[in-house]
């Protein structure tokens, strides 16, 4: 017993150490290839566990619930310091129509196409689609890491990010009450949806508040960041232990720390901004080291953990992925109509990449031992995956081929003026 303790102790070092040796690789060889690292460091995950099979498949698995709430959660908090609280405000309203009528309309034709194509019943098919049809924080980070847009834009796609999480987790699991009991009632899916956010917003703001003042009366302290790092993610334990979404009071605490100047001054705090400034400053330093490093885990995790099984789910899962591509996109183009924000148009209409709230969403039906279970499983591996290479590649693209129009148009203007 202690020799296989001994030996999963050296699996698991192993793996982490090979992990943070691919983040590393990715990372340096996308600043070589000009290709965003998420796209290597997935590309790495599939080489090293699908064809050389050098990593054990079911710790990987394993370890998968541990990885992605810790990658989510850091990304949440450094998304919420970086954002101006105003903004956030103003965009509130757009961002919960933007993520309501996208989750709709993607469960709609998705679940329509594993209807018609499997021949599965309609609750089944719309359990597997609910899964597949939010948005993923760790995506829309990747992607503006590499494209420049406006930052009010920015703000929208990523609250709508961590606006899906609850909506994808409430309505899978309303689904799934509905398969076991036979019965679910719609007002107790909207009460259900609506706490889970108000307690996140409540507990992120109250505790977000409180940090505030301690971090102040600790700041000549000198590991300062590290009980910061305990405050958070205990606020993310939390939140989820009394029914809310982690991630999104993560965000919310974040938000006060990122907007301290403006929360100090709106509640009269007895707190010096000059002094809070340097503390913000050497925390944000930290922080981004220790994304980076969970970032790394979380792309190479959706590489490694792909099997590849049937051309025939490999290509369903393409025409689901294009399915979710053409309703996020027609959504985002309603959405954005005659705003300021069409001008990122096509590329923030395509981000449609999932993580640790769809893949274990999707493992639902081998858990409760649902019909066709494996062959759902199988499929949603396919969709994970091309759903979260397509959504970095194809506003990548889109980002060059606009950039490029965009300069050969100045060239044209400029020669036409000199001719005239």
């Amino acid at each position: 017993h202690d020799l296989m303790l001994m030996a999963d102790a050296v699996i698991f070092i192993f793996v982490v150490a090979a992990i943070m040796a691919l983040g590393f690789i990715g990372d340096a060889l996308s600043r070589r290839v000009l290709l965003p690292s998420a796209i290597i460091l997935m590309f790495l995950g599939i080489v090293f566990s699908s064809v050389l099979h050098l990593f054990p498949y079911n710790f990987l698995l394993a370890a998968l619930p541990l990885v992605s709430p810790l990658t989510l959660a850091f990304l949440s908090l450094e998304a919420g310091m970086s954002m101006d609280i105003r903004q956030v405000l103003d965009q509130s309203v757009r961002v919960i129509i933007l993520a309501t009528l996208g989750f709709i309309f993607s469960l709609i034709t998705v679940g329509s196409l594993l209807h018609f194509v499997l021949g599965i019943r309609w609750s089944y098919s719309f359990l597997m689609a609910s899964a597949w049809s939010g948005m993923n924080i760790a995506i829309v980070n990747s992607v503006f890491r590499y494209i420049k847009i406006r930052e009010e834009t920015r703000v929208t796609i990523t609250m709508v990010s961590l606006v899906d999480d609850p909506i994808v987790l409430v309505s899978t699991l309303t689904i799934l009450n509905y398969i076991l009991k036979g019965y679910t009632g719609f007002e107790g899916v909207i009460t259900v949806l609506f706490k889970n956010i108000g307690i996140s917003v409540f507990l992120g703001f109250i505790l977000g508040v409180g940090w505030l003042y301690i971090l102040y009366l600790l700041r000549k302290g000198e590991y300062t960041y590290t009980l910061t790092l305990a405050a958070f993610l205990f606020i993310y334990a939390f939140t989820e232990f009394f029914g809310g979404t982690g991630i999104m009071a993560v965000f919310i605490f974040g938000l006060i720390l990122g907007n301290y100047k403006i929360i100090v001054r709106r509640f009269k705090l007895n707190i010096s901004v000059n002094e809070f400034a340097q503390l913000k400053n050497m925390m944000e330093k930290f922080h981004s080291e220790l994304t980076f490093m969970l970032c790394s885990f979380f792309f190479t995790f959706i590489g490694l953990i792909y099997v590849f099984n049937d051309v025939f789910y490999l290509l369903l899962g393409l025409a689901c992925c294009l399915l979710l591509h053409c309703t996020k996109y027609v959504i985002f183009k309603i959405g954005t109509f005659r705003t300021p924000m069409a001008s990122d148009l096509p590329i923030i209409g395509l981000i449609v990449g999932q993580g640790a709230a769809s893949a274990s969403m999707s493992t639902l039906p081998l858990v409760y031992n649902l019909p066709q279970a494996a062959t759902l499983t199988s499929l949603a591996l396919n969709i994970i995956l091309l759903n979260n290479l397509s959504s970095i590649i194809l506003p990548f693209i889109s980002f060059k081929l606009i950039k490029n129009r965009s300069k050969k148009f100045k060239l044209l203007s400029k020669h036409c003026f000199r001719l005239i």
